[in-house]
């Protein structure tokens, strides 16, 4: 009984370090993260009344690498009708640099930097983590675990198309 106790009350630290995830219906959560240039980006205030995306990425993850060619795609297709993209590098191991990883792939969205604390806010437990926002700020989809990148993809275009039709 003495080991499981000891056991419960070595993962209490570790579980208050995660907030609950948000999910579909909740309200998106305000942030400030610099960008890969230097200056800050205030998330509310830069997405006033845009549908936004919000990944949550590492240059380490194999599933981000495969998924983020896919999102480029459709922020290419959707940026000059007022979507706004943010990508936002967490849990760096170190050996690869973010901005670095990011240009040399091509990709034109928001890349963001450090953004461990929102992540965990968020309540981000592994990566990617994506969110669809609309314009009042309300989160309409998320990236559920084990799907393809395709139906990710088709899923997020859809939910983009919607949100920006109203």
């Amino acid at each position: 009984m003495r080991y499981f106790i000891i056991l419960f009350l070595a993962f209490i630290p570790l579980s208050s370090a995660w907030s609950e995830p948000l999910s579909v219906g909740s309200t998106a959560l305000d942030w400030s993260l610099k960008a890969k240039g230097g200056e800050t980006i205030d998330y509310y205030q830069d997405s006033d009344n845009k549908v936004s995306v919000i990944l949550f990425w590492a240059t380490w993850c194999p599933y981000c690498a495969t998924l983020m060619p896919h999102l480029e795609v459709i922020f290419r297709k959707y940026r000059n009708k007022g979507l706004k993209f943010y990508a936002i590098d967490i849990y760096e191991d170190g050996k690869l640099n973010p901005v670095e990883y990011f240009e040399s792939r091509e990709f034109t969205y928001t890349l963001l930097l450090e953004g461990d604390e929102i992540a965990n806010q968020y309540g981000v437990k592994g990566t990617p983590g994506l969110y669809v926002v609309d314009k009042d700020k309300k989160i309409i989809y998320k990236r559920p675990g084990g799907v393809s990148d395709v139906l990710v993809k088709q899923n997020v275009d859809l939910r983009v198309k919607q949100a920006l039709a109203k």
